[in-house]
């Protein structure tokens, strides 16, 4: 091989190796100029909270219901009005508790309706609602032994409307008259109990 040649062989890998260097040179360049833009767009101030549940009655501690030495036939008669403020709508059941061995012979009839100038325990401006729910008069929704009442919010009396549960939001009341009277058997002489109801309002 000439010295020619080799110069020319040698002068081409030179030119080659110059051309590969500078594309290596324009790659990283570009690459780093690219990196060098960017943009960004935000949603700011998101806020998240839960509603709430809020029912109340305007008993202020006081009992609905009282006998004493009472005797077959005597009966007790109490109004509580159930005012519902929370947010979020909800269902409610009614459903209570008793002790002693008197409520198998204690009737219970609980009717819904309105009070228009509701005063805890008067009954004085109650009216019951129109609609026969349990074919037990105009607005009674439970009758029968303070013993068989409901114990548990899952089998608790469903709060209703014509056929189906009432759905009750903010500023929803309803009134509820209690009577309870001592049946005429002997087996209750002495006995004696006591007895809570509660209302749960569960949202929807």
């Amino acid at each position: 091989m000439s010295t020619r040649s080799a110069d020319a062989g040698s002068s081409r890998r030179k030119v080659l190796l110059s051309l590969l260097v500078v594309a290596i040179v324009a790659v990283a360049t570009g690459t780093g100029t690219y990196a060098a833009f960017s943009g960004t767009t935000a949603n700011p101030g998101n806020a998240f909270a839960a509603g709430t549940v809020t029912i109340a009655d305007n008993d202020a501690g006081g009992s609905l219901l009282s006998l004493s030495n009472a005797r077959p036939g005597d009966s007790s008669t109490g109004c509580i009005k159930i005012t519902y403020s929370g947010p979020l709508n909800a269902n409610v059941h009614l459903y209570g508790s008793s002790t002693g061995s008197l409520p198998s012979y204690l009737t219970l009839t609980v009717t819904r309706g309105t009070d228009s100038s509701p005063s805890f325990a008067s009954c004085g401006s109650f009216s019951a609602d129109s609609t026969n729910y349990i074919g037990s008069g105009p607005g009674v929704i439970y009758s029968g032994t303070l013993s068989a009442f409901p114990s548990t919010y899952g089998g608790g009396i469903v709060d209703p409307t014509s056929g189906s549960p009432a759905t009750w939001s903010t500023s929803d009341a309803h009134s509820y008259k209690f009577v309870v009277s001592l049946q005429n058997n002997a087996s209750a002489q002495g006995l004696s109990s006591t007895a809570s109801f509660t209302w749960e309002a569960r949202n929807t």
